[in-house]
């Protein structure tokens, strides 16, 4: 166990030397993994608080039930205790037809065409009606709470503007997949850029390798010190990727703050996102060691032979 406790320390001690002495490249192959994996990740930061969002647009996902002319104070008493024991709904207030029809009224008196319309109607054309406030803003969610409001009985009509939602699922959708796209195609970016710089090494220290054969070194202690390289570059890489995005969110949230406020709204970008920054560390480092071992494998092949 000491024993290959000690000879894991000592290549790690190979590769920051060999890091610490060309600190130019390190840093700048670093730097390309940070900005690889820098964007997607901003493009998902992007799609993911846009859908949060959607969550501070109370007026957007409201519902309008509209009752029956003949539906009797105990039929409305009854359709306000369905309401409120119904868990999808946020809130809820209902408009009684007199009220309805003296907030219209109100309204036609700038307008003389409308309030002479009004005046020939002679009575109250207009439904007692629930205003309803979903707590969802999914399109599939807000058309079963529509269906379900829409056959309780007394209901005349349940009125649901949901294109935006759909368009906006659509398009939400559409960046999701995209996200992976760009993310596939960066991680082979990688692993070419990674293994590369892997290889380039590897036929540096050529003659070392040989005559560590020679001597009777095994594949796995030869591989190993480039397998660490290439952990390395991803880890210092997704550290500085993380960072990267923490300085972008900060900048950016200033300014979405300055927005929020003139809507009286909290919302702001979430600068902790732990569970992205592990993901984007772990990507790397998976990224860095399989490029690595894709490289030395390739190369330590080539060397036997020769």
């Amino acid at each position: 166990m000491s024993t290959w406790l000690n000879h894991h320390l000592q290549a790690i001690k190979l590769v920051l030397s060999r890091m610490n002495a060309n600190l130019l490249s390190t840093f700048m192959i670093c730097l390309v993994i940070a900005v690889a994996m820098c964007l997607p990740s901003l493009f998902y930061l992007g799609v993911d608080n846009l859908s949060k969002l959607t969550n501070h647009m109370k007026s957007e996902t409201e519902i309008s039930l509209f009752l029956k002319l003949d539906v009797t104070s105990d039929n409305i008493a009854k359709i306000d205790s369905i309401l409120a024991k119904n868990i999808a709904i946020s809130q809820y207030h209902l408009v009684t037809k007199d009220d309805a029809w003296q907030q219209l009224q109100a309204k036609s008196k700038d307008n003389q065409n409308i309030s002479s319309a009004i005046e020939q109607l002679g009575k109250n054309p207009l439904p007692d009606a629930f205003f309803i406030q979903a707590k969802s803003t999914d399109p599939e969610t807000l058309e079963t709470l529509r269906n379900t409001l829409q056959s309780i009985p007394g209901v005349e009509q349940a009125v649901l503007n949901a294109d935006w939602a759909k368009r906006l699922a659509t398009l939400l959708s559409i960046g999701k997949k995209l996200i992976f796209f760009i993310t596939a195609l960066l991680a082979i970016v990688l692993l070419v850029i990674i293994g590369n710089t892997v290889r380039m090494q590897i036929l540096s220290q050529k003659d070392e390798i040989q005559v560590s054969y020679l001597i009777g070194a095994t594949n796995s202690f030869i591989r190993m010190p480039f397998l660490y390289a290439g952990v390395f570059y991803g880890l210092l890489g997704g550290l500085l990727s993380v960072l990267m995005i923490t300085g972008i969110i900060q900048t950016f949230n200033y300014s979405v703050m300055e927005i929020s406020n003139l809507y009286s709204s909290d919302f702001s970008l979430n600068l902790l996102n732990i569970d992205l920054y592990l993901t984007i560390i772990g990507l790397a480092i998976t990224i860095g060691w399989v490029g690595s071992y894709l490289a030395v494998t390739r190369a330590i092949g080539a060397i036997k032979i020769s």
